[in-house]
């Protein structure tokens, strides 16, 4: 199936072309003193592509995404820049590592590695990063963008040469998913020289990583292929994990004013990676326990593109581009049961996990089962996109227009299959048949397979249309106004299900609940309108003024949009209004920053019983909204500039303030339907923050580095302050379960906002401090590097999300070593 859907893509892209990646609008700064050049990344991480007359002409084209200095002005927001200086600087190991270096971005972490992306910006729900558009080289990463945009697959970061972050209005150019904005990984562009660079870095729990790569360019034709391996132990027990990737990007120059690119690449993954986390007393005996030591997810994708940029003239050009991605994620959890109140040890428990010494307290013991499920699943999505850039003159006034349009198409198989109960495995010391038996349980012998319970069909079909236009009224001021338009199409085949299902509760009956052939399908449409507008206004000589305001959107999931018993549940594509205005520029020549304040507007969200935040809603409704206030700053001053030394000494001042908050009542919306107005049954949650959201995030840098000798040195603190799990913003005690001995005191307490965070699975995520640092040398071809993460080793709480305390990562020193020939 794999390699049919890579072929066919192949004839079909035989045809067409694709573009280069796209080019995302926010652009790294120039630096000649002229205010179109600037962004809001820090000075020092700043890095300048060079231009050699040399080059072949499609290096310089706008295959490369990066662009000129005028590109930032097709943006009147905020655009951030992480180099390729501050990459190789920092050697971070997952994306995540970095991104929350970004103001505005929030991110939790939930498994070994960072392999699956949690992130958002300004408030919005990092949940598996559904609400911000995860792009590389400008194409989709996510698993069906229309129907499931969830990060399990990420781009791995040791690929990356560039990061590039768009929140402003400039998002209008992209989508779905731009309600917390648009991240663009970019890949190493074929280098004009044939080069082989080897990366090797290793160290704590494991580590592992190497990457080698070799391009050059050959006539007219560039290519770049590398070949990464990554695997550890992770930072808790049962947690090893293997990544192995293989990519390959070609340009080739058809004449002077055809170019073509192709990009074909493979991920293989295998993790231990885990829904269970630790109730509060494991976490406090041992944050490195994990009692799902059989839990095992694979990803498998390939992907492939094509694309094609035809010179009209001068001052047009015509990209078209077709895309293509298969993805495979299996994943076999075991299953569990905690010792909540009133609950007895099951009888197919093979292992018992619980916080000594606090074995008797209910909720703070884990009993692993002699049982797992597979939730098997298979995506693919394809596109073609056609974009038209111009430039045009209406007497005094200039215009540079963005038009294009795009085909969509997401599918998906869902299956989840049951696996038998593990068998029992009898000894007899003195042979068969003699007493005393000695009865075990293997826990390896979980099932790798199972019978068939559910079986699924999904689809989405979009078609989008924009149109931006940047109109420079004068040389100094810009007005930029765009619209988006999104027409979506999602289907869901239910083949097999569980038989009782009540619409009431909008939950499956408990106790024996038989599978079912359905046989059922749904369908349900949407079309949305996306306005853009924004300014950008040359004030001063290195300083710009910007402002902008557009329409962002999320489509609904495939499970929110149609109910399990094929019902079109009729809900609209969450919304937001984002508005935004702000300063950027270099003050001097040694002191540069951004100051940029925000208000979003976030309406008709998806409330339902999987919400994080723990709402009490059950029917998947447009019932949520928040406001979501802030100031995002980032400055930098060069001591070394300052005192006029052969050294650059960067101070890195970055801070974001998010006041995101609740609009709305949390309803029981079963009791709702039924017209119970039971107080205990609603919760106000009105100006409660919103779940998984630090109020305030700084970060302090201070490095040195040696314009002449290669000598690099970088320390850097970060502080989150405290986050709360869920949307009641609910206290927790440790003394609950003595308290709450009766049900009408369990009540009361929950109805003040009190609960047990015995369980792991309630309470508020404290704040937390983390220490980094590297250290290193480069010379023209090689270099070493020793880097630190988390040096004070601290043991925090980074969520308590998808069930019990997920730590964040501990300790990892790395030293590493890179060759170039």
């Amino acid at each position: 199936m794999k390699m049919k859907l890579l072929l066919s893509c192949i004839l079909v892209l035989a045809l067409i072309a694709v573009p280069e990646t796209i080019q995302l609008q926010a652009q790294e700064a120039n630096t000649k003193p002229n205010s179109e050049s600037q962004d809001q990344t820090p000075k020092e991480t700043q890095e300048i592509p060079e231009e050699n007359p040399e080059d072949p002409k499609w290096k310089k084209a706008e295959i490369r995404v990066i662009g000129d200095k005028k590109d930032l002005k097709r943006i009147p927001g905020s655009a951030t820049i992480i180099t390729k200086k501050f990459l190789e600087e920092t050697r971070p190991t997952d994306n995540m590592e970095v991104l929350r270096r970004v103001p505005g971005a929030n991110i939790r972490y939930q498994d070994p590695a960072g392999l699956t992306m949690n992130l958002g910006f300004r408030g919005v729900s990092g949940e598996v990063s559904r609400k911000v558009l995860i792009l590389e080289d400008g194409l989709f990463t996510s698993l069906n963008p229309y129907g499931e945009p969830e990060m399990y697959y990420t781009p791995s970061i040791e690929r990356m040469e560039r990061i590039e972050v768009v929140k402003g209005s400039g998002s209008i150019l992209f989508g779905p998913s731009t309600i917390g904005g648009v991240v663009n990984f970019i890949t190493r562009r074929p280098p004009k020289d044939p080069t082989l660079n080897i990366q090797t870095i290793g160290g704590e729990n494991a580590y592992f990583s190497q990457m080698v790569n070799y391009g050059g360019t050959f006539g007219n034709t560039g290519f770049d292929v590398n070949v990464l391996r990554k695997q550890g132990d992770g930072f808790r027990a049962n947690q090893g994990y293997f990544v192995n990737e293989a990519n390959l990007k070609t340009i080739h120059q058809l004449n002077e004013k055809h170019n073509l690119t192709t990009k074909v690449g493979f991920h293989q993954q295998e993790s231990q990676a885990t829904y269970v986390g630790l109730t509060t007393g494991m976490f406090q005996n041992n944050p490195k326990d994990n009692p799902a030591q059989n839990d095992k997810r694979t990803i498998e994708r390939y992907s492939f593109s094509i694309g094609h940029e035809w010179s009209l003239s001068e001052k047009t050009k015509l990209i078209t581009r077709v895309y293509s991605a298969y993805t495979e994620r299996n994943w076999a959890r075991q299953n569990y049961s905690r010792n909540s109140r009133g609950s007895t040890k099951p009888t197919d428990t093979l292992a018992t996990y619980d916080g000594e010494p606090y074995t008797d307290r209910p909720g703070d013991t884990i009993w692993m089962r002699g049982t797992n499920a597979h939730r098997d699943r298979t995506y693919k999505f394809a596109g073609i996109e056609t974009k038209l850039q111009t430039e045009i003159e209406t007497g005094s006034i200039k215009h540079e227009i963005d038009l294009g349009t795009r085909y969509h198409l997401d599918m998906a198989k869902v299956q989840l299959l049951n696996g038998p109960t593990t068998p029992d495995f009898v000894i007899y010391p003195n042979g068969v048949g003699s007493t005393p038996a000695v009865l075990l349980q293997s826990q390896t012998s979980l099932a790798n397979s199972g019978e068939l319970r559910d079986d699924e069909r999904r689809s989405a079909k979009a078609v989008s249309v924009y149109l931006q236009d940047r109109i420079r009224l004068t040389e100094k001021f810009s007005v930029i106004p765009g619209v988006r338009y999104e027409s979506f199409t999602q289907t869901r085949s239910i083949n097999r299900a569980r038989r009782d299902f009540d619409p009431a509760t909008f939950d499956y009956f408990s106790g024996t609940n038989p599978t079912v052939q359905l046989d059922k399908t749904a369908t349900a449409k949407n079309q949305i309108v996306l306005p853009g507008f924004g300014t950008t206004l040359d004030f001063a000589k290195n300083m710009t003024w910007f402002t902008g305001v557009h329409r962002g959107f999320s489509p609904p999931r495939y499970e929110s949009a149609i109910s399990p018993t094929a019902e079109d549940l009729v809900l609209k594509p969450e919304r937001s209004w984002n508005y935004e205005t702000g300063v950027r520029g270099d003050i001097t020549e040694y002191f540069s920053g951004q100051l940029v304040g925000y208000l979003l507007n976030f309406e008709d969200q998806i409330i339902n019983s999987s919400a994080a935040g723990g709402n009490l809603g059950s029917r998947p409704v447009n019932a949520g909204r928040s406001i979501h206030r802030g100031v995002e700053t980032n400055m930098t001053f060069d001591f070394g500039q300052f005192w006029k030394l052969d050294y650059q000494i960067p101070l890195d001042i970055i801070y974001t303030r998010t006041e995101a908050k609740s609009n709305q009542y949390t309803y029981n919306l079963g009791a709702w339907s039924k017209g119970d107005s039971n107080p205990f049954a609603h919760v106000d949650t009105n100006g409660n923050r919103l779940p998984y959201v630090s109020r305030d995030i700084l970060t302090l840098s201070l490095g040195i580095s040696s314009r002449s000798t290669g000598f690099y040195v970088r320390v850097e603190w970060q502080y989150f302050s405290k986050q709360f799990h869920d949307l009641e913003n609910s206290k927790t005690v440790s003394w609950y379960d003595t308290a709450g001995t009766t049900a009408n005191n369990r009540t009361i307490l929950n109805y003040v906002g009190i609960k047990s965070d015995v369980s792991g699975l309630d309470g508020e995520i404290p704040a937390y401090e983390l220490v980094n640092a590297n250290i290193g040398y480069k010379k023209d071809n090689w270099s070493v590097f020793l880097s630190g993460k988390n040096l004070q080793d601290r043991k925090y709480i980074s969520s308590r999300l998808p069930e019990g305390i997920q730590p964040g990562p501990f300790r990892q020193v790395n030293f590493g070593v890179t060759l170039q020939l």
